[in-house]
């Protein structure tokens, strides 16, 4: 019964570690993926890369005010009363 122990505990040591492994690469894949994302473009010209820091900004804004706007309505919806408008 012992050696039965002793193997599942390998088992599941071995599998530890392959699973650490795989959480190591998909968050070293996903801050390569953040950083291409929000990085700025590579361009020569100031009006694109003034556009992009605008893009991004109403892109955040945008998901900002979309977040609240969640919040207010789930916040409505639990606490029973209608949201005035």
């Amino acid at each position: 019964m012992n050696d039965i122990t002793q193997y599942s505990i390998q088992i599941i040591s071995e599998r530890k570690k392959s699973k650490k492994a795989e959480l190591r690469q998909s968050k070293e894949r996903i801050q390569e993926l953040t950083q291409n994302l929000f990085s700025p473009p590579e361009t020569k010209n100031k009006m694109d890369l003034m556009m992009h820091h605008f893009n991004s900004g109403m892109a955040a804004y945008d998901g900002i005010m979309t977040g609240v706007k969640i919040y207010r309505r789930i916040k409505d919806i639990f606490s029973g009363r209608k949201h005035k408008k």
